[in-house]
């Protein structure tokens, strides 16, 4: 019992200190989650008795866990989302999605191959789960909450959220593309019509459609019912149910989850007859509920770190880890945005940002429970161990100096920036 209570009391400990945290950071100029990571290494170390990894999770209950906190995270950056619909503001993101990403995972799936001598389905799942940067861990360089006016004031964080709530569906395909392969037994008995038209078109097409119907169906479901019965709701847990209800459904019906929880935030912010006040109340929600789940995500993450994952790779697994976060996002991001109008700061600042976290151990540990002939299982974990790590410490150190200089620079009407 006296263990149960020392849990509640370093669970209560943690929590609350997230209260303060991302004023702290602002004022320190470094990310929460870095303070977080560095609690979760001192209740390791004090030994405090949680369920440790060891070093590794569970694959089907760290898929669970990590689902959870990336569609609450996806919904409330649909919902930071204003009324934007010109090509100029979407352009980054989109730009982002389709050049940056899949260069990106190329640029994994050759240094897989090649270079840490992965096998082809582990080399494919290695690209995929890198692929999308996080909603999660990269909550401070982006919109901080619902914005109003057409046109963003920070295209720097409109095209991150953005890029986030998109390509976070956008990596399943290619995830159920290592699967499938690994299935298959290599790329020859592959059935890649299947894998295009259903996993990749049909799946990514009703994931869209389905949150943009859903979003508009509960947005017409709130102004009328008030109308024509005077029955409202004020509550923002509204934005949770919205959540899981949406996610498990488009599953059900063959969808995308991911994409539909993002198009059903967004939906709702372009649905201008419920206030704004409420959407405020429904963001703010969601918005906590995502940074307890944090906490609690990132200190076990921490105990792992000091448990031994890290050990179960060698130096070129490090080396990879460092390149990606250093080297292979930020170049992709600086190609993919070659056409853009933008400023050399502006351009390096979108490319560098691109935070890698919750997301990948979501996908890592779903394509783990979908096929178990993957190589170098531990590896691959231990490798995006480093990559998350290596993240936020790089950019827990980096954005917060990176937003504050672009937010107090005061002459940026000029494009080169």
């Amino acid at each position: 019992m006296k263990e149960h209570y020392l849990i509640l009391a370093a669970l209560g400990f943690a929590t609350l200190i997230m209260a303060w945290l991302p004023s702290i950071s602002k004022k320190i100029k470094i990310s929460f989650p870095i303070i977080l990571l560095l609690i979760g290494f001192l209740l390791f170390w004090v030994d405090i008795p949680l369920q440790w990894p060891e070093p590794l999770w569970n694959d089907l209950d760290l898929m669970y866990f990590s689902e959870m906190i990336v569609i609450i995270s996806l919904m409330g950056a649909g919902l930071k989302i204003g009324k934007v619909f010109s090509w100029s503001a979407w352009k980054r993101p989109l730009l982002l999605l389709f050049i940056t990403m899949p260069l990106s995972m190329l640029s994994a799936y050759f240094i897989g191959v090649y270079f840490l001598a992965l096998g082809i389905p582990s080399a494919l799942l290695l690209a995929a789960i890198l692929a999308p940067t996080d909603p999660v861990l990269a909550a401070e360089v982006q919109l901080d909450e619902p914005t109003r006016e057409e046109e963003p004031e920070d295209k720097r964080k409109f095209t991150l959220t953005t890029e986030a709530g998109l390509n976070d569906g956008m990596a399943f395909p290619f995830t159920y593309l290592a699967v499938m392969v690994g299935q298959a037994g290599g790329w020859v008995a592959f059935n890649f019509s299947e894998w295009f038209w259903n996993k990749l078109l049909l799946k990514i097409l009703i994931g869209i459609v389905l949150g943009i119907l859903i979003g508009r169906f509960i947005g017409y479901l709130m102004d009328r019912l008030h109308v024509m019965t005077g029955i409202k709701t004020f509550d923002g847990f509204v934005s949770l149910s919205l959540t899981i209800m949406a996610y498990g459904l488009t599953e059900l019906m063959h969808g995308y989850g991911f994409l539909a929880v993002f198009f059903v935030g967004i939906s709702l912010r372009y649905y201008e007859k419920i206030s704004g006040d409420y959407k405020k109340k429904m963001h703010d929600f969601i918005h906590e509920i995502e940074r307890l789940l944090l906490v609690i995500w990132i200190i076990l993450f921490g105990g792992s770190l000091l448990n031994g994952i890290l050990t179960l790779t060698d130096w070129k697994g490090i080396a990879f880890a460092l390149s990606f976060v250093l080297i292979i996002r930020p170049l992709a991001g600086l190609i993919g945005l070659i056409g853009v109008k933008d400023g050399i700061r502006t351009k390096l600042a979108i490319s560098f940002l691109g935070i890698r976290g919750i997301g990948s151990v979501f996908y890592l540990a779903w394509a783990f429970t979908q096929y178990n002939g993957f190589e170098q299982k531990n590896e691959l974990y231990a490798i995006t161990a480093y990559v998350i790590l290596i993240s936020i410490v790089v950019h827990g150190l980096t954005a917060p100096s990176i937003i504050h200089y672009f937010v107090q620079k005061t002459g940026e009407k000029k494009p080169k920036e």
